[in-house]
Formats: C-alpha cells, structure tokens, sequence
C-alpha cells in the first residue's frame, strides 16, 4: 500500500484512540493530496474517507465543522469560474456525507444559470440530490432523453456480467451484487422523476426497458427482486458476506 492508504489507515487509528486532532489532521491531508500520490484511491477518497471523517465529526465536532469548511471554500472557488465536473463531484459527495442534498442542489442550480454547458455535464452527479430536495423540475428538464440514460447504465452493467463469465471467477458476487444495486438505485432516480413530472407513459417505457435490456435471466431477476422488495440485494450482500465467514445463511435473518 502506498502513502495516502497508511495515512487514511492513520487517521483511523488515531480515531479509535481518540486522538482526535491528529485524525483531523490526517483526513485534511488524505483529502487535499491522496490523488496527487495515489490515483488510484480517488474512489476511496470521496466514500470510505468521507465516511470515517463523518465519524470522527460525530465524536470530534470541530472535524465535522472542518469538513463543512472545505465544502464552503470549493463552492465559493466552482461559483467563482474555478469549476469543473470534478470540483462539483467532490463538493456534492461531500455533501451526500453531511446529509445536506440541499447545498448540492442550490449550487446545481446556481451552475444552470451561470455555466449551463457545465451543469449538463453534471446532471447525473446531481440528481440524487435534486430528487431528495424535491426539485423534480429542474432534474426533468436534465433527463431529456431517459431512456438512452437506463441504454448506458444496462450496457454497464451487461459488460461487467459478460467479464465476469469470462473469468470464471465465483469471488466477485459481493460486487456484481454491488452493480445491482447502484443500477437499480440509478433507475429509480430517473422513475421518480418522470412520475413526479406526470410523465407516466415514459416511466413505463423506462421501466421495461430497465430489465428488458439486461442480457442475463439471472440478472433480471436479480434486478426485479430489488424493484419488487428494496433492500433485498443488500440482504444477499451480507448473507454471502457471512457465509464466507462460515456462519449459516439464517443469521442474516
């Protein structure tokens, strides 16, 4: 493992042993650096990281206030013409964390009116965000053709299936399990929309076509199960997690 990996390591230690200014401090260089000496830890760094800052944040408050404060100083600079998808990327999952979709939606739409080429291209990021402040509107006008979104997201989904066959391998269940679950998460998103905007005939469209478009049976069902009972491929998540462990499938009950 390289250098961000034993810093966020770090911090997490320093945590459980409530040191907590020195897990800030850690988090604080995690974030502004890690990409800078591992690329490769970009999707780490706005998940797992942000998460355990949240949890520092919970027992250490000026950690949370911190973590706010990069939010804060990144919208200024997006809002002030230093924007980018990735700027706003970091900014609307830091907010995801926070629990504040809010402050991403506000400064979605701010973006529409000053940089409307630069909202487009971040209109998949923001939707979560838009659905759960209610804004349906502004997220429609984003999702003018739905169903050529759920084409992309199948074909994702559809290609990771046919790599995993090709492999052979029966160790990436948890992830293909992972996939499901975002697909069905993304499908949704674009669902509510349109339902919300009385665009009933096209959620209907859409709706097929989400399983539809899928080339494997087990896929599809996989994917039904999750529309039919949320939280079903989580379940499966953590049962196959702990059978691997050695435990009865019954635990998980």
């Amino acid at each position: 493992m390289g250098q961000a990996h034993d810093v966020l390591e770090r911090a997490r230690k320093a945590r459980e042993e409530n040191r907590f200014e020195d897990a800030l401090r850690d988090h604080l260089w995690f974030h502004e650096n890690a990409l800078l000496v591992e690329p490769a830890m970009a999707g780490v760094r706005l998940s797992f990281a942000l998460r355990d800052w949240i949890y520092l944040g919970e027992q250490f408050p000026l950690a949370r206030r911190a973590l706010q404060g990069l939010r804060d100083r990144d919208t200024a600079r997006m809002l002030a013409g230093a924007a980018s998808l990735q700027l706003f990327r970091d900014i609307s999952a830091i907010n995801s964390a926070l629990g504040d979709e809010r402050a991403t939606q506000e400064l979605f739409a701010q973006l529409d009116i000053q940089m409307p080429e630069l909202a487009q291209q971040c209109a998949e990021l923001a939707l979560p965000a838009l659905v759960a402040t209610e804004d349906f509107a502004l997220a429609r006008r984003f999702l003018a053709k739905p169903q050529e979104r759920v084409t992309r997201l199948a074909e994702g989904l559809n290609a990771y299936t046919r790599e995993l066959a090709r492999s052979g391998s029966t160790s990436s269940a948890p992830t293909l399990l992972a996939y499901v679950l975002n697909y069905t998460k993304e499908v949704r998103l674009i669902l509510e929309v349109l339902r919300r905007q009385g665009d009933d005939e096209e959620a209907a469209a859409v709706s097929a076509a989400a399983l539809d478009q899928l080339e494997s049976p087990a896929l599809r069902d996989a994917v039904q199960r999750e529309f039919d009972t949320p939280g079903s491929t989580i379940a499966a998540m953590v049962r196959h997690a702990r059978e691997g462990e050695g435990q009865p499938a019954a635990d998980t009950q």
